[in-house]
């Protein structure tokens, strides 16, 4: 085939698909793959759904995997900036010619069956896995589990990382619901990883594992962390008496890592410390908590719900204790603007509303107008970029900035701060 790139006509071909939404069932995604050979038939998955720290952890595992020799493929979604993000072996993204070879030979497949972008790209991504023979594929779930396209998988281990509320639109309006959902993705005799999580929430859990007949394995009991502790760059941590290394900030962070590990030891009881402390130091995965700027400190985290948002102030503060917070944020509108509202009149100093010219988003006056009884300062900006320069015409008010709320505004903040986004490895 000849060299070809991934040029705006192609995105188009793929992005179109969205306009056909969000269809819950795994029949078209099982029809499409039927079409290109059942090639999800013949990768090992370790499948890892939560409502938080599901692509940090699976970006955990597939490190760790990848120290210990193995070819990894891992599949996430959102991207942050390049679709090719989404699909990786090893770190390296698919190649623009992977994806027109696919798109080239099933595109009339694709729109037949009416497959959707995610159902599109979840067939695109078992078939570059199986293409290229990888040992094992990490694949996170792209909305809540049981009817989620990636739950075709084959899977050999299943990993939940903490649920709380979020999707409720589709997954339920009650945490038990939302559970359940996310408990989709348990398969008979499969074992199942889990993080820590709410009393109410392993207790569903507990009960949709027993009807599935599915061992669970408790990552704090396998897997016991000790001296956590964090700094501006890196998490700090012992396991089995050996200190440990992080590149991600956060207690959330070492949670994530305790389930990386856990799953990572089930899935190969013959995985050794040079493997999980050599994977663990390499992880990379940008906008969690990624230090933007030094004076002052700016931070971007892609949190989008009140459990993420909590995780990522609660780190912040205990970074710069009795430091004034602001915020730049976008939100969609089927997130919780009310609790995060809470949580930014308890956290923050300064509020700057703005919105992504991708998707539905709030406006900006309604982000602020939540605020308008309370003392914080506000602002509202009709882009990305408009708002970091009032964030730097205002920075003296605060010590330090966050940036959260969305992975769309991505590409925005990367560029405005001239930061290298991803140096083609992950």
């Amino acid at each position: 085939m000849d060299k070809r790139t991934l040029d705006e006509t192609l995105l188009n071909r793929l992005f179109a698909l969205r306009r056909r939404g969000i269809k819950v069932g795994l029949h078209r995604t099982e029809a499409l793959l039927t079409k290109c050979g059942n090639p999800h038939r013949n990768v090992p998955v370790i499948h890892v759904a939560g409502t938080n720290g599901k692509g940090s952890t699976a970006a955990m595992i597939a490190s760790i995997l990848k120290a210990s020799g193995r070819k990894v493929g891992l599949y996430t979604s959102p991207h942050l900036v390049r679709f090719n993000e989404r699909i990786r072996i090893d770190g390296s993204p698919i190649t623009d010619e992977a994806i027109v070879r696919f798109l080239d030979s099933y595109e009339n497949d694709i729109n037949s069956l009416g497959s959707t972008f995610f159902e599109t790209t979840t067939a695109l991504a078992f078939s570059h896995f199986a293409r290229q023979k990888v040992d094992v594929a990490i694949i996170e779930v792209g909305l809540g589990g049981r009817l989620d396209s990636s739950n075709v998988a084959h899977s050999v281990l299943t990993v939940l990382t903490p649920i709380h509320y979020d999707h409720m639109e589709f997954l339920g309006h009650d945490i038990s619901s939302i559970t359940r959902e996310k408990c989709g993705i348990f398969k008979a005799g499969v074992p199942a990883v889990i993080s820590s999580q709410l009393a109410e929430v392993t207790e569903t859990i507990e009960s949709s594992a027993a009807d599935a007949e599915v061992h669970l394995h408790n990552a704090p009991d396998i897997c016991p962390l000790e001296n956590r502790r964090i700094a501006r760059e890196v998490s700090r941590f012992s396991y089995d008496d050996i200190d440990l290394t992080l590149p991600l900030i956060g207690q959330h962070q070492i949670t994530n890592a305790q389930t990386a590990v856990t799953a990572s030891i089930l899935f190969d009881r013959e995985i050794g410390m040079p493997a999980i402390s050599g994977g663990l130091r390499e992880v990379r995965w940008p906008a969690r908590l990624q230090q933007m700027s030094r004076r002052p400190p700016v931070f971007y985290d892609v949190a989008h719900n009140p459990h993420g948002l909590e995780a990522v102030l609660a780190t912040l503060h205990q970074l710069f204790p009795r430091k004034k917070i602001g915020t730049v944020y976008a939100l969609k509108k089927s997130k919780h603007l009310d609790e995060i509202t809470r949580l930014l009149e308890a956290h923050c100093h300064v509020v700057i509303a703005t919105e992504s010219d991708h998707g539905e988003f709030f406006e900006p006056h309604r982000l602020t107008k939540k605020l308008s009884n309370s003392a914080i300062t506000t602002a509202t900006a009709a882009t990305p970029e408009a708002a970091f320069n009032l964030m730097n015409e205002g920075e003296r008010q605060c010590d330090l900035w966050l940036i959260f709320g969305t992975h769309y505004m991505a590409k925005d903040v990367f560029d405005h701060f001239h930061f290298p986004f991803d140096n083609g490895q992950v």
